[in-house]
């Protein structure tokens, strides 16, 4: 009875803390990191690292364990990101230069639904945008600061939040703060100068992380993905590493993502510094995952869990408790839409995300039931040909390339989340096989999707 009593007034507060937002115009603040897979937190269940404000984002908010970007990859994900709209309907499906011209009038981004809903808007850090940061008119950011590439880039990113804060905290405001780390660990892999931080050298491989147990190449798995590895050492550079290797791997990764936590903190702190934070609502996410050698990956691209799915918690610190909540979420997609309901400004109609403050209020409230996202394999800004699909249910999952002898993967994640036994090759799984191969071909219909894989 007390259980029951207590997560009903947990409900009532976040309830009436919405209803008086209609009134008060919350603030809201976007806290984004580069390549960082859902479980590099310690709220997490991750004893390798210790991430404090990520945690106390989650223990004051709600943190989505099933939470997916659209692509994994920088410029198609953040594109989403900032548009509401996935790759495959942008045309960004792989990285792109920040370049005029590109980037359609008639698609409206974050910055100027927020400019035009009548709220200050700010962007500081790492952009990867294809659209020219000092075209404002179209981006609708107004205040836009530390987006090139320099050393110890991150540790200026607080500075300017606070700044925007400062000036603008008697004002409603959209601010994003965009972090480069743990990106790093790419230069980490290939032995280069880290981009803008630097590490000290890894201990020695018995001394770091265990390995995970899905470290392996998992049998029947499609040979498209590691054949395109072979297209550039400088970007999978461990493909003949050995264990040790991978172990060290993961300890660099860990102190990267400790770094940026650290930052975080910065920003957090400066929200109750200039007397914002109880009208400010945080969502905190990153672009894409990182493979943490899972299947012996390093980098992106692919559609395993580690690269594909992404933090995701929606905080309002000491205002609302913590818990953590199973919905599928596209942070691609879903953003734009939760935002505008969480502050009442008008939302782009063509949109398709769902609009998570609904679930905020009532948890039992069905938004989805299934997922897809999508990948295409990119040397950076050259594509490669092979295009794949994912589709997420409750309990499966659902992978498809586009080459290939074997094209899809097949995986009960409750019983098998680390990925490894491929149920697309046994005759017992052929029905659920069949069954979602068939709703992504609906699917692709519905939406537009040309997607195709001889399905």
């Amino acid at each position: 009875m007390i259980k029951k009593l207590t997560g009903f007034l947990l409900l009532t507060t976040i309830a009436f803390s919405i209803f008086a937002q209609t009134k008060a115009k919350p603030n809201i603040l976007i806290i984004m990191t580069d390549q960082q897979t859902a479980e590099a937190m310690s709220i997490a269940g991750n004893k390798d690292l210790h991430t404090p404000a990520m945690d106390k984002l989650a223990k004051n908010g709600i943190r989505f364990t099933k939470a997916y970007c659209a692509q994994p990859l920088c410029t198609p994900s953040r594109t989403a990101i900032f548009s509401g709209k996935m790759p495959f309907e942008t045309g960004f499906v792989g990285n792109a230069t920040e370049k005029d011209g590109q980037w359609p009038d008639s698609l409206l981004m974050m910055g100027k639904i927020f400019q035009n809903g009548g709220y200050q808007t700010g962007y500081v850090g790492k952009w990867h945008l294809p659209v020219p940061t000092a075209k404002v008119s179209q981006h609708g950011f107004e205040y836009i600061q530390n987006t090139n590439f320099l050393d110890y880039n991150d540790a200026g990113t607080p500075a300017y939040c606070a700044r925007f804060i400062k000036e603008n905290q008697d004002k409603p405001f959209l601010l994003v703060a965009s972090f480069l780390n743990p990106h790093d660990i790419c230069e980490w892999a290939r032995g280069e100068t880290l981009k803008m931080d630097i590490l000290a050298d890894a201990p020695p491989a018995d001394q770091c992380p265990p390995l995970p147990a899905n470290w392996k190449i998992p049998a029947n798995e499609p040979k498209i993905v590691r054949e395109q590895q072979k297209v550039s050492a400088r970007t999978y550079p461990s493909v003949n590493w050995n264990a040790g290797q991978w172990r060290q791997y993961r300890w660099a990764y860990n102190r990267l993502v400790e770094k940026v936590d650290h930052y975080i903190g910065m920003v957090l702190a400066s929200l109750k510094k200039y007397g914002v934070e109880k009208n400010t609502i945080i969502i905190f996410t990153a672009d894409h995952g990182d493979g943490y050698a899972g299947h012996s990956w390093n980098q992106k691209q692919i559609l395993y869990e580690e690269a594909a799915k992404v933090p995701f918690i929606i905080s309002k610190i000491g205002e609302w408790k913590g818990r953590t909540d199973d919905m599928l979420v596209c942070n691609g997609t879903d953003i734009i839409p939760t935002i505008c309901g969480l502050t009442g400004v008008q939302k782009p109609g063509y949109l398709k995300g769902i609009d998570i403050s609904k679930r905020l209020t009532d948890p039992g409230k069905s938004l989805r039931d299934t997922l897809v996202i999508e990948t295409d394999f990119a040397d950076n800004e050259e594509l490669l040909g092979i295009s794949g699909r994912a589709v997420m249910t409750r309990d499966f999952k659902y992978i498809v390339y586009s080459k290939g002898d074997i094209k899809e993967q097949l995986f009960d994640l409750n019983k098998d989340p680390g990925e490894m036994n491929n149920l697309a090759v046994n005759t017992a799984y052929k029905k659920k096989l069949i069954a979602l191969r068939d709703y992504l071909k609906r699917w692709c219909k519905i939406n537009g999707d040309k997607f195709t894989a001889n399905l």
